[in-house]
């Protein structure tokens, strides 16, 4: 029974409503909330305020007329759908709503997300588990966590939907492409669908991961007569008689203790790094010449969030002429395992400089749950004089000068400055400075193009927010229907923000860009993008071509018109 509420105008042929479908939820499972305008049919579409734990799609719009007796009466309905992000006691508060240039206001509603049960007969066939190696992590560590739904092979499953948790301060991430595969259970062959991510703790204290909710696919027979109603024969998908359906299957929190690193044992040179780590340090040439340059390069790599080593510091250089070290990252999407090379160029002033010095990576193991301190070094050098020193020897002997004879040794100064050679077309000014500077210009592009080549490969957010609107426009040069206009529109604000693509609607407006300081027009040109979209799947306009390709039109305006902002 839906519970509704209403604000009644003081006009008395208008009229404003607001409702669930619902007042009480299972976590993984959405509910519909509706706005209904009695006595209009267009209406200023209303912003609904932000509730946390909530998350607000839509709204997509349904509009009616009818004639009873004469008198005709006219409606209108934005309809959205809410999912809970976490468990508790919600409140919808009152939504403004304008019609003819006045306000009306709805009543708050009340709701109440409780965790929710797969089915009796399925809670031994579908079912969910959370592999994560220890439930005592360390702040700083970065560890592997992995949702695994399983369902028993006689199970239609076809796939998973949504995926929603809760995590709060543990810092979840994972990954967009599931994996899947077989699993045997005690003898019996289960299909697996894993969600790859991993948690790295902000804060420290106890914590939990979830409740989450997984919503598996499963082909279901539209009319069932009795008995098990889940097929998958190629005779009902072809007959018809089968259609996909959404169950959500729950996991319970899981407790996890997140610890502050200890101060014991804590070494002097420790700057952060968590993980388990490698070192290797190479230096060439060893043989070399006062003056000639050393490469020494560092290699760190290993299990665990690569950004928190920092560049070891070296001491007893005193010996060397020493440049600022360049490093290069590299590092899976979840940040669990990376590695990162750090090389610094070194040249020895004189011939006593014979070694050099150790390096030192001091780190928190948090599976051993000690520091560590990797060594390598001191690497022994030969350095020999170079030429320079030469040089200095032979110009300070004063070289004897043969007696020289006047008019024959000395060649006098000329009172004419005498026919003058015609220059070359390379010796010319402009052709001069160009041939020289042109190879400056060069190097420096070359560097250039290396360093945003190297930071495309190590940095994720920055790649994808380079390449969002180049693959967005792509996508809508080749969209000939409105669900691929949104993917478009959401696959842009994914890149564009770094955030996964799934689950992307309207509110992210609001929730990402409004604190990035966008507003005004381009807002509400991104929400009524969203909404022509949700009007093709739920208004069933989605046939439209002409409406259809100008809202992918608009798409690309609002794309360029983001990209020139540069948030």
């Amino acid at each position: 029974m839906m519970a509704c509420f209403c604000a009644v105008a003081a006009r008395a042929d208008v009229s404003v409503t607001a409702s669930v479908d619902r007042n009480r939820v299972a976590f993984g499972e959405s509910l519909t909330f509706t706005i209904a305008i009695q006595g209009t049919q267009s209406s200023a579409q209303p912003s609904v305020p932000a509730v946390d734990g909530l998350n607000f799609s839509g709204p997509s719009t349904q509009t009616t007329v009818s004639i009873v007796n004469g008198a005709m009466s006219q409606s209108l309905n934005l309809v959205y759908q809410i999912t809970p992000t976490r468990l508790g006691e919600f409140t919808i508060p009152a939504v403004p709503v304008i019609v003819a240039s006045k306000t009306y206001q709805t009543e708050p509603i009340k709701l109440m997300v409780t965790q929710g049960r797969v089915q009796e007969d399925l809670r031994q066939s579908l079912f969910a588990k959370v592999r994560l190696n220890s439930q005592q992590v360390y702040l700083g560590q970065t560890a592997p966590l992995t949702v695994v739904l399983f369902a028993r092979a006689n199970i239609p499953l076809k796939g998973v939907g949504a995926f929603t948790y809760e995590a709060d301060g543990l810092g979840y991430r994972f990954l967009q492409n599931l994996k899947s595969g077989v699993n045997t259970i005690n003898g019996e062959a289960f299909n697996i669908y894993l969600i790859e991510g991993a948690i790295s703790p902000t804060r420290t204290g106890s914590l939990a991961f979830g409740p989450c909710a997984v919503k598996a696919q499963l082909a279901v027979q539209r009319h069932s007569s009795g008995g098990w109603p889940y097929g998958d024969s190629i005779l009902d998908e072809m007959m018809g008689r089968v259609e996909v359906r959404e169950v959500p299957v729950t996991i319970d929190p899981i407790p996890i203790e997140v610890l502050p690193l200890p101060e014991e044992g804590k070494p002097a040179d420790f700057t952060g790094a968590v993980g388990q780590w490698n070192l290797e340090v190479t230096a060439k040439p060893t043989e070399l010449a006062v003056g000639d340059p050393i490469t020494l390069t560092m290699r760190i790599s290993g299990s665990g969030n690569i950004d928190t080593v920092a560049t070891p510091q070296l001491q007893g250089l005193d010996g060397f002429k020493t440049y600022d070290p360049t490093s290069k990252t590299t590092k899976d999407e979840l940040s669990t395992t990376g590695e990162r090379v750090f090389q610094q160029v070194l040249v020895p002033k004189s011939t006593e400089a014979k070694q050099l010095p150790q390096v030192r990576l001091s780190y928190f193991d948090p599976v051993a749950k000690a520091y560590k301190t990797a060594v390598q070094g001191p690497i022994h050098l030969a350095v020999k004089a170079g030429n320079g020193s030469s040089t200095a020897v032979l110009a300070a002997v004063t070289p004897v000068r043969p007696q020289e004879k006047l008019g024959r040794d000395i060649v006098y100064l000329k009172g004419d400055l005498g026919p003058v050679a015609t220059m070359a077309w390379y010796d010319s000014a402009p052709t001069f400075w160009a041939l020289n500077v042109l190879p400056i210009f060069s190097l420096l592009g070359l560097i250039a193009w290396k360093r945003r080549t190297d930071r495309l490969r190590g940095d994720v957010a920055y790649a994808r927010r380079t390449r969002a609107a180049k693959n967005a426009r792509k996508m809508l040069a080749e969209t000939n229907s409105f669900d691929q206009v949104q993917h478009a529109l959401q696959s842009y604000l994914g890149d564009l923000l770094n955030i996964p693509v799934s689950g992307i609607t309207a509110s992210i407006v609001d929730e990402q860009l409004v604190p990035l300081g966008l507003n005004g027009d381009l807002l509400t040109a991104l929400k009524k993008c969203f909404e022509a979209c949700d009007n093709a799947r739920f208004a069933g306009v989605g046939n439209n071509e002409a409406e259809m390709r100008a809202t992918a039109n608009k798409v690309g305006e609002l794309i360029d018109a983001l990209e020139k902002i540069h948030l």
